[in-house]
């Protein structure tokens, strides 16, 4: 009797402590953060109904476009706002201006002394496009656009010819790589996007037939995660970064320009493309007609706010030409104007902390004295000034956003809108980090998990790092669809 009683008495405790850990799904990193919260919902609830705009910017190890495909499907089928099927492609447009433009020569990048792209018609392959998708959700009055930057064709090139086919030397072949990197289609706005074959077909073929040396796990790890995923964050953070920065740019500007209305009643096919005239608004400077949040993944979130550095007044002491210093003038206000309409930003697993260790900046004039005191030479300065640093960059964003409340409420301080950065990881994704507070901008870190885990000992690394987007815990958060009470600490 007392071993039965011992065992019920067990089975309570563990299913109380089962139950304690199912309620803590959403664990916060400073207790209480989440209830200072603001939502998309909110922004979709406006008393004047102004579209909303979530700008989705994919992470690392892409393969073709649709990333937002799971948060689309999930805010229907998890949150039931809507059914897939509501969700309507309203166009795909391609960054097409400056070194972008038709028939211009492809930027003088070498590989070791081998050009990146080798023609006018490669360079064409590699342009990056957006995807406009709207919808219109229950119980929720204003239109939402999602517009899908996908930046993953202008590393194609690098990735595919000296990635990709030299690992078929080393580790071993990856066929579906292989397939990815000798396939050539148009592009076709509702498929996976515009391919190129920069490993011919008879050479792929010949490579898929290499038999592997290196065993299958560590092949299959090395082949997704560090070839063709973490080969991206080194390309970003390089020479190729002021590429990326000027491709994920434009598509923003034309998302900008995208009118999910006119979308709706046009025939001619090209939905709202090119018709919303923020020029005037921006002018204006005293209406919020429309909204903007930021919706990141991994990589995604250093290229989203990578566009605030201003590109150069001259390239190799050659000044822009006066259609050029139009367009960078352009796009410079247009990523104003984003970014003043943006308050709430959202990341799907970090690594800002790796890659700021990149872009280190000048120590302050504190530091110095305090070198000189303790007998120490001063420090040799940077020889290069490097782009602008994330702290930076986020601390303008803040600048344009308070500055723009302060013009809609400028009597009414406590109705101004305020930056909001929330950042989500789950603790098994083996590629997120801790956001600190960046500058004077405070981070809510928020953690969760993605997918099962097994036995304390393994959660599925895919899994973990791309289920943000599909975890209701994560959706009812960023859609103010619950509120949620913080385990104690």
């Amino acid at each position: 009797m007392q071993t039965r009683k011992g065992t019920i008495a067990f089975l309570i405790l563990a299913v109380a402590v089962w139950a304690a850990q199912a309620r803590a799904k959403v664990i916060e990193d400073a207790s209480g953060s989440l209830k200072t919260l603001t939502s998309i919902a909110d922004a979709l609830d406006s008393a004047d109904r102004h579209p909303v705009h979530i700008l989705y910017v994919h992470g690392i190890d892409e393969v073709g476009s649709g990333d937002s495909a799971l948060l689309r499907k999930s805010i229907c089928t998890e949150l039931k706002l809507c059914e897939v099927s509501d969700w309507k492609n309203a166009g795909t447009e391609f960054a097409d201006k400056g070194e972008f433009s038709i028939n211009v020569e492809p930027p003088t990048l070498a590989y070791l002394g081998s050009p990146v792209w080798n023609s006018p018609e490669e360079w064409h392959a590699a342009a990056p496009f957006v995807v406009h998708w709207v919808v219109h959700l229950r119980q929720h009055p204003a239109v939402l656009v999602l517009d899908e930057i996908n930046w993953w064709p202008l590393v194609q090139a690098l990735k595919c010819r000296r990635v990709v086919a030299a690992e078929a030397h080393l580790s071993g072949p990856d066929q579906r790589l292989l397939q990815v990197c000798s396939a050539q289609s148009a592009q076709d706005p509702g498929g996976l996007g515009r391919f190129f074959p920069w490993i011919p077909p008879d050479q792929a073929a010949k490579l898929a037939k290499i038999r592997p040396r290196g065993v299958l796990i560590n092949r299959e790890l090395k082949a997704g995660l560090v070839d063709w995923g973490l080969s991206d964050v080194l390309m970003a953070v390089g020479p190729m970064g002021g590429i990326l920065r000027d491709g994920v740019r434009q598509l923003m500007a034309k998302s900008a320009a995208f009118d999910p209305n006119a979308a709706e009643v046009d025939s001619s096919g090209n939905g709202g493309i090119g018709k919303y005239n923020w020029k005037s608004q921006l002018s204006r400077d005293n209406a919020l007609d429309q909204e903007f949040i930021g919706v990141t993944h991994s990589l995604g979130s250093y290229l989203f706010f990578n566009t605030l550095n201003p590109e150069f007044d001259s390239v190799a002491g050659q000044t822009l030409s006066a259609a050029d210093a139009a367009r960078k003038a352009a796009e410079e206000n247009a990523m104003r104007y984003i970014f003043e309409r943006t308050s709430q930003v959202y990341f799907f697993a970090n690594q800002l902390e790796m890659l700021e260790i990149t872009n280190l900046e000048g120590a302050p004039e504190s530091s110095l004295i305090e070198m000189k005191s303790r007998g120490l030479a001063p420090a040799p300065t940077v020889p290069t000034m490097p782009a602008e640093n994330f702290r930076t960059l986020v601390s303008r964003w803040k600048g344009y956003q308070a500055s723009f409340q302060e013009v809609l409420h400028p009597s009414d301080e406590a109705s101004r809108e305020k930056v909001q950065v929330v950042a989500w990881s789950d603790p098994s994704d083996v590629i997120t980090y801790r956001v600190p507070k960046i500058g004077d901008v405070e981070v809510v870190n928020l953690y969760v998990k993605n997918t099962t885990r097994w036995f304390g000992l393994l959660e599925s690394p895919r899994k973990a790092h791309a289920y943000y987007a599909k975890n209701i815990d994560v959706l009812r958060v960023m859609f103010g669809e619950t509120k949620l009470q913080s385990p104690a600490h």
